[in-house]
């Protein structure tokens, strides 16, 4: 699942030929994005384009929209060379009208036993990976490496992923206390929940060997409780 910023023909094929399934979301019909070159009604949708990308204006290029699609020199495709000349490529689009009025299309290789509600649920779940991937990146740190090998960036990784899961279960059973007066709902700072526990961790797992790894995970949640908060 991705946001407009993934649409692309090349991120599409490659899915596709890698049997990766896609829920991204393209620019609407009334934009300059892709589908501002077919022709497609101003409302809600669900239709397949099938469409032959190619870089060559010829005749039956140029005179037939419907059946080839010209890439600019400029656009990135990966799939396009001198013993390539066409490329056939073809991906699910639907539109769909939100509360507001308008409209967000989608495009997707899931086939039509998911119905157009369920592929719009789909992508609204994709602001949770969102949210997530920026805690992993910017709070755990994850956006800097300190090692330049392969396996020394994967301890690293994976490393930051066992914090980020601990700190994501601790944060949901922690108790925020409030008084009879509080007005608003408050969420646990999931910063503050890092730098409570990052150095505990390290601590605690680097007391153990490797085949101990189980009873030290138990250890850690055993001195380490979710906490109480209070909101001053």
């Amino acid at each position: 699942m991705a946001d407009s910023g993934y649409e692309s023909f090349n991120t599409f094929a490659h899915l596709i030929r890698k049997g990766m399934y896609f829920v991204i979301r393209m620019k609407d019909i009334n934009s300059n994005g892709i589908l501002s070159s077919y022709d497609l009604p101003d409302s809600e949708f669900d239709t397949h384009i099938r469409t032959t990308l190619t870089r060559r204006h010829t005749k039956e290029t140029l005179g037939n929209p419907n059946t080839y699609t010209i890439l600019q020199p400029s656009t990135d495709f990966d799939f396009l060379d001198e013993n390539c000349m066409y490329y056939d490529i073809e991906f699910r689009i639907v539109r769909v009208r939100l509360d507001n009025g308008t409209y967000i299309c989608i495009a997707t290789n899931l086939s039509e036993e998911l119905p157009l509600e369920e592929i719009n649920k789909l992508y609204r779940m994709r602001w949770s990976e969102e949210t997530s991937f920026r805690e992993l990146k910017y709070t755990i740190g994850l956006i800097d490496w300190h090692s330049s090998k392969y396996d020394g960036i994967l301890q690293e990784s994976n490393a930051r992923m066992i914090l980020y899961n601990f700190c994501e279960l601790v944060t949901s059973h922690a108790v925020v206390k409030t008084s009879k007066n509080t007005k608003h709902v408050y969420k646990i700072n999931f910063a503050t929940i890092i730098l409570r526990y990052e150095a505990d961790m390290q601590s605690v797992f680097l007391s153990y060997t490797k085949n101990d790894l189980n009873s030290s995970y138990t250890c850690f949640l055993r001195i380490s409780p979710p906490e109480k908060y209070s909101i001053s």
